[in-house]
């Protein structure tokens, strides 16, 4: 072999060695990222889940408000209905989002979204549309929840934590900004427990504990899910700086759980008695510990005690407060439930046979908590008020001087369409909802009423007497 070579041939050999030894690192890179990633699979998970809602409601446009046609419509519905004067109606189908939390058709979405909707409709990700009714919402919480009526059972989302969030984690929103369909966009979760601050025509306001994060959210994914990497609902996209670029905010979800407790009353919605008091049992256990049992209820004269863990209902898991008022919302007065409960670490179950809501008068108590005098709305009464467009309510006939109702502003012919997070429809609701109201509260008050130019809606609190 001539002199020189042997160093070449070993120059060669040693090369093709780490060309070899690299291989299996590309092809270990190849097995590390595929294209199927962990976005990608916890897209696939909750995109069914996610739903396109389209409303229709009346709207009027401030021709005398410079700023009218500027403002974000989350924002919007803080600012004086008194500025300016409305001179040309028109009815608006705003695009907006929302969540499927059960089986059984409950979508969670925001409350701005669908305020003064008079038709709900959803789109779900395979196309199929349907109506949706509005069954509760909370104004100040900015949350509504809807029901739709499917055959068959619908794909959910599962409702993760965000007491373990962390700064600079994946997060994925979910969505349909500007009414383009089942939109995805990611980024990081920026920042925990902000506070977001409004200024409307009843003062200064803020939303506390928002999640803030760079995941791009647009008009449109307002109620839309933000999920963590795994799939797992961690808050519903709520509000947009517009002022900013990239800066995007959401409800964590263990706040949307205990707003759902409330949303999912069973009592306000069903009409139900059941008489028991229910919370939390803590440290990761099944089930809701009863913390008060009412005398002579339908939960007392079946045995239930204050300390027992009511932890199955008809056979199936209670889990938590929510799943407890989700499955009491499936049953009707005069239905027979059986509960599992554990008490002294012993087992047993216990039959309730619900009940109507036993009620005062309506008329007594819209009159001794407010002094308001109240009536049920009719068609004809509506139409006379220029407010044909309103379904439910009920008419405010009379106020009594002196009364919380008169020094708030409150004045006959306006139309009681709200208490708290609960839409009313009639006096029926409305008598159960004030039955729970005790002296002293602070109660918000929500309605509406027309004069010769246009109609408004207004809130206003009041204190019980």
């Amino acid at each position: 072999m001539k002199k020189g070579y042997k160093p070449f041939i070993w120059f060669v050999a040693v090369k093709i060695l780490l060309l070899i030894s690299l291989l299996p690192a590309t092809i270990n890179a190849k097995e590390t990222f595929p294209r199927r990633n962990a976005i990608v699979a916890a897209v696939e998970k909750v995109g069914s889940s996610v739903a396109n809602l389209s409303t229709e409601r009346l709207l009027v446009d401030r021709r005398a408000d410079p700023f009218f046609g500027y403002r974000n419509d989350f924002f919007d519905q803080y600012f004086n209905d008194f500025f300016g004067h409305h001179a040309e109606k028109r009815v608006e189908q705003p695009l907006g989002s929302g969540v499927i939390i059960d089986e059984d058709g409950y979508i969670i979405t925001n409350e701005h979204v669908i305020n003064r909707a008079t038709v709900i409709k959803v789109t779900l990700a395979d196309g199929s549309k349907f109506d949706a009714t509005l069954i509760s919402s909370d104004f100040h919480e900015d949350l509504a929840i809807l029901k739709i009526e499917s055959p068959t059972p619908l794909d959910y989302i599962k409702m993760g934590t965000s007491s373990d969030l962390m700064i600079g984690e994946t997060v994925i929103a979910l969505g349909n900004p500007f009414g383009l369909e089942n939109s995805v966009t990611t980024g990081v979760l920026s920042a925990k427990n902000r506070t977001f601050s409004i200024r409307g025509e009843d003062g200064a306001g803020a939303f506390k504990g928002l999640i803030q994060t760079d995941a791009l959210i647009n008009p449109g994914n307002s109620g839309g899910p933000l999920v963590n990497i795994n799939g797992d609902l961690i808050g519903i996209n709520t509000a947009i700086v517009n002022q900013a670029q990239g800066i995007g905010f959401a409800i964590p979800v263990d706040e949307v759980k205990d707003i759902l407790s409330e949303l999912f009353s069973f009592r306000e919605i069903k009409k139900i008695w059941l008489g028991i008091e229910v919370e939390e049992t803590g440290e990761g256990k099944i089930g809701v510990l009863v913390t008060k049992v009412e005398e002579e209820s339908p939960a007392e004269n079946a045995g239930i005690q204050v300390g027992d863990v009511l932890v199955e209902m008809d056979s199936i898991t209670i889990n938590e407060v929510f799943d407890f008022n989700k499955n009491m919302l499936k049953k009707d007065i005069d239905h027979i439930v059986t509960f599992r409960i554990s008490r002294n670490e012993s087992k047993k179950n216990l039959k309730v046979k619900l009940q109507k809501i036993p009620l005062p008068s309506v008329e007594q108590l819209a009159s001794d908590k407010f002094g308001l005098d109240v009536q049920e709305l009719k068609s004809s009464i509506a139409e006379s008020l220029r407010l044909g467009w309103l379904k439910g309510g009920v008419l405010i006939s009379g106020v009594e001087s002196n009364s919380p109702a008169e020094r708030a502003g409150i004045e006959p012919g306006f139309v009681l369409v709200r208490i708290g997070q609960y839409r009313i429809f009639n006096l029926e609701e409305l008598g159960m909802l004030l039955n729970q109201i005790k002296r002293g509260d602070f109660v918000s008050i929500g309605f509406v009423f027309s004069d010769s130019s246009d109609e408004y809606q207004k809130y206003t609190r009041l204190r019980s007497r």
